[in-house]
């Protein structure tokens, strides 16, 4: 029986049982992908994430990102709460490279919080009637005044500015919908269908607020805490020359699980996001065979 060390972290927590959780397997060389896989689903987090070594000597580890279903290619929340994880565990310098499937992502870190920093990224606006967009969102509200936007900067996702808080709280996403929106114009065909729903709060021009659902098993679930979302807005930002910029997202605050995360982008057009990471406990995982 092989033992398999694991650690919960929540990321993007400013409270000990805030943010969002995360299972980090430190020690995943020998694991493959249908181990991984079925790892993923035994833990049942939004994402679990292992681990591996890398034979680049500018490369700290090499990440693989699972949720229940299908492997990502990038997340934020995975990336870093495994950089954290290493960084406690080696003790790292301040700053290092970490792989993901789709890229390589620096980290920075200090006493309080650690960062990833991307660049490159693709925006494309949706041509769709605003119709169909409140129709997607199932909300009140007669009119959504801004196009959507497919945002990949390392995973794709479905973007949609609302104009109230309120429709932002009660937004409903009908599934079939989402589905043939993504069939007939996400320009990447493998992405599965997710909707990062964002509000500009209107007495400060720093905060956004926002809600990220994705499909599992046929039905919508809610991420409190989401990295690759976050890193996707820096992109849309970019993309209507809205920076220089910082914010901070406010987001699964409604359920429960408060997450801040810290978006900074540069003139370079680097996307930057971060916030705090909390160890929350350890232990092993039993492997047969």
């Amino acid at each position: 029986m092989t033992k398999l060390p694991y650690y919960l972290v929540n990321v993007f927590a400013e409270t000990h049982f805030g943010g969002n959780p995360l299972a980090v397997f430190t020690n995943a060389a020998m694991l493959n992908d249908t181990q991984m896989q079925a790892i993923a689903k035994q833990f049942n987090l939004s994402e679990t994430v292992f681990i591996q070594p890398s034979n680049d000597d500018h490369v700290v580890a090499n990440l693989r990102i699972f949720t229940p279903n299908y492997e990502m290619p990038f997340a934020g929340h995975p990336t870093l709460g495994a950089s954290f994880v290493l960084s406690q565990l080696n003790n790292l310098p301040d700053q290092f490279i970490i792989n993901t499937q789709a890229k390589a992502v620096h980290i920075h870190r200090d006493d309080v919080q650690i960062f990833l920093t991307i660049s490159g990224f693709e925006v494309t606006p949706c041509q769709v009637s605003q119709a169909y967009l409140t129709d997607i969102c199932q909300i009140n509200s007669n009119k959504i005044n801004y196009l959507g936007y497919f945002a990949n900067s390392g995973t794709t996702q479905f973007l949609l500015q609302l104009d109230s808080l309120d429709d932002l709280l009660h937004a409903k996403i009908d599934l079939i919908k989402l589905q043939e929106l993504f069939a007939k114009h996400c320009p990447d065909t493998s992405a599965e269908p997710s909707i990062y729903l964002w509000y500009q709060d209107e007495y400060c021009e720093e905060i956004i607020h926002s809600r990220m659902l994705f499909e599992q098993d046929g039905i919508f679930i809610e991420d409190t805490g989401t990295g690759s979302a976050c890193a996707n807005l820096g992109a849309y930002l970019i993309h209507q020359g809205l920076t220089p910029t910082r914010k901070t997202i406010h987001q699964g605050d409604h359920l429960g699980r408060a997450n801040r995360l810290y978006l900074n982008i540069d003139t370079a057009q680097n996307i930057q996001v971060g916030g705090r990471v909390v160890m929350v406990g350890t232990g092993e995982l039993w492997l047969d065979g």
